[in-house]
């Protein structure tokens, strides 16, 4: 099963798209082996909603909500000065909530 990721940039990051979309393809690395256990699901719904904006003090705020065969995993963080902080925490944060399940 391939997730559907779904990034949601704000004009305010619009510029640091590219980035945005490498960091969350590497970041798919870190819960790819949690997400594979929906492969034997066929009908299994796997949403990852990313959201980024940055801020007038040039921080970011993001969001990470996950939507995994109907568990939720809910992410949510501002004042990251480093957007790789940012996207790399989030990832990490799901990655913990996959493997406390």
């Amino acid at each position: 099963m391939q997730p559907q990721i779904i990034l949601q940039i704000d004009n305010s990051a619009e510029q640091d798209r590219e980035v945005i979309q490498r960091l969350v393809d590497e970041s798919i690395g870190k819960v790819d082996a949690y997400l594979r256990k929906y492969d034997n699901k066929p009908d299994a719904v796997i949403r990852i909603e990313v959201t980024v904006k940055k801020n007038s003090d040039d921080s970011y705020h993001g969001k990470l909500h996950a939507n995994l065969d109907g568990a939720l995993i809910l992410f949510e963080r501002e004042k990251f000065f480093k957007l790789d902080d940012l996207i790399h925490h989030a990832f990490q944060h799901m990655k913990e909530q996959l493997a406390s399940k």
